[in-house]
């Protein structure tokens, strides 16, 4: 089973992200803010991250930063309600697979993108 690192500030937001992902057979851990996400990220072994670019403490780019100097191969997408196209373009080029727009009907495009890299990681 894969397992996906959530960063996300927003309670409800990555609590319905989270248990939809669930409902698809993700394992899903669910960080409050950048700190928690690279403390988590160091601590658990992940196959996705996830990641809202405006959160307190750390934001979710440079919280990517350090996730991909411990793993430059983790895929990562980052999502956003309120970022600037200057933001969510410099989360893709730190690493992102691809910034999406934060909202609930968003969530299928996660599942479309994760889905199409687990194949990947499975073959």
């Amino acid at each position: 089973m894969l397992k996906i690192l959530l960063a996300e500030d927003d309670k409800n937001f990555g609590h319905v992200l989270k248990k939809e992902l669930e409902e698809e057979g993700y394992i899903v851990d669910l960080a409050i803010d950048g700190v928690e996400a690279a403390l988590d990220f160091i601590g658990g072994a992940y196959n996705f991250v996830l990641l809202d670019i405006k959160m307190p403490r750390l934001d979710g780019i440079n919280a990517l930063r350090i996730i991909k100097r411990l793993n430059p191969d983790i895929p990562a997408i980052t999502f956003s309600g309120n970022a600037g196209s200057g933001e969510m373009a410099e989360s893709v080029r730190v690493g992102a697979i691809r910034c999406l727009t934060k909202g609930r009907t968003a969530v299928r495009p996660y599942l479309i993108i994760l889905d199409s890299r687990s194949k990947t990681l499975r073959e």
